[in-house]
């Protein structure tokens, strides 16, 4: 009995430190917005740039509350304590619980889904302009704070064939907020997205990778799903830390593709186009993942989905890049019609 309950002692003190070690992984102050905004951002009347938008009657009404998970309202930082060891609600943060809906890596061999989140910032600029030099498609969850400031930069990479998905207006730790304002989130972010580009994405990533059944539960009835990452290179500590070496991004690609427990297989890394020190190690990291003779494209292609919009846009492979003709420009100094969305009856093709 003795033995036993030292197991079960050991096992506790396991709990408690993995609960006090996840919280400590979100960053005190995440900086939202280290580059200017463009002069003219999207045409609208948008809540205020980088507070969380208050509960919005038309979009909670979209939503049947009774059937979101009852799941606990989290402090932020995120709370791991009451999770553990059950973890009832899947609570990605604590656990890294996922369920089948979800979005983790790519499930083929030699896929590899870039994916780079928190812009589009004008770092972004940078990044698309080297992305299209080899010929390379990746996925980007956006801020809807910052679709709003850099509207064209959005656009110049959805006319480009890059996938782009939701990541919230003000990127709070969603398990932390309330039913209203995670609507409020995602909603106003989507509302954003289509209004700068015409489409609305189906795939979101919870900031931080925070969500639960709860934040699932109204994911689904906004047609949103989650999608979060099996490789993280945890570049956002080199704003965040002094003593960061940039190195260690490239570095962690050059062991992910030689590691024996991940080479050959499918995945989905995260970085971020928020900073410019980071978008300047894309040009490292990209002939790594092809020189390991990986397939890099959008993360929706990996996962045999070639149409992430509402709209019918279609992703498509081809070793030539042709451009679709999609007229949008919804910047303050547009004349267009700000209420337009693609036909659905005609398929606009985005070749990759």
């Amino acid at each position: 009995m003795g033995y036993i309950n030292i197991i079960l002692i050991s096992f506790a003190i396991l709990y408690m430190l993995a609960s006090t070690a996840m919280s400590q992984t979100f960053p005190k102050d995440w900086p939202m917005n280290p580059a200017p905004p463009e002069p003219l951002g999207l045409d609208g009347n948008w809540p205020q740039a980088d507070v969380g938008p208050p509960p919005t009657p038309n979009f909670t009404k979209l939503i049947d509350l009774s059937k979101v998970a009852n799941a606990p309202v989290n402090p932020s930082p995120v709370a791991c304590g009451t999770n553990l060891p059950n973890d009832p609600f899947c609570n990605w943060s604590c656990t890294g619980c996922t369920r089948a809906t979800d979005v983790v890596k790519c499930p083929n061999d030699l896929d590899w889904g870039l994916s780079f989140d928190d812009g589009p910032t004008v770092f972004t600029n940078t990044l698309l302009d080297y992305l299209e030099s080899q010929n390379v498609r990746v996925t980007f969850f956006v801020i809807g704070s910052r679709v709003i400031q850099n509207p064209s930069i959005l656009q110049k990479a959805f006319k480009a064939g890059h996938q782009i998905g939701v990541h919230t207006w003000s990127h709070p730790l969603l398990t932390s907020q309330s039913n209203e304002q995670i609507i409020a989130e995602l909603s106003w972010t989507k509302l954003a997205i289509q209004t700068a580009i015409n489409v609305t994405p189906i795939y979101m990533r919870p900031p931080f990778g925070d969500y639960d059944d709860r934040v699932r539960g109204i994911c689904q009835q906004l047609n949103l799903t989650p999608t979060i990452w099996d490789l993280d290179t945890n570049d956002w500590m080199s704003q965040a830390y002094k003593n960061f070496q940039l190195d260690s991004i490239p570095n962690n690609f050059s062991e992910w593709v030689s590691d024996p427990n991940l080479m050959n297989k499918g995945h989905i890394s995260l970085q971020h186009d928020l900073f410019n020190q980071t978008v300047n190690l894309v040009p490292l990291v990209v002939p790594i993942i092809k020189k390991a003779n990986y397939n890099i494209k959008p993360i929706s292609t990996c996962i045999g989905d070639n149409k992430p919009y509402l709209e019918n846009i279609v992703l498509e492979s081809s070793n030539s890049i042709n451009y679709p003709n999609i007229q949008n420009d919804n910047t303050n100094n547009s004349t267009s019609n700000k209420s337009s969305s693609p036909n659905a009856s005609n398929s606009t093709k985005l070749f990759i």
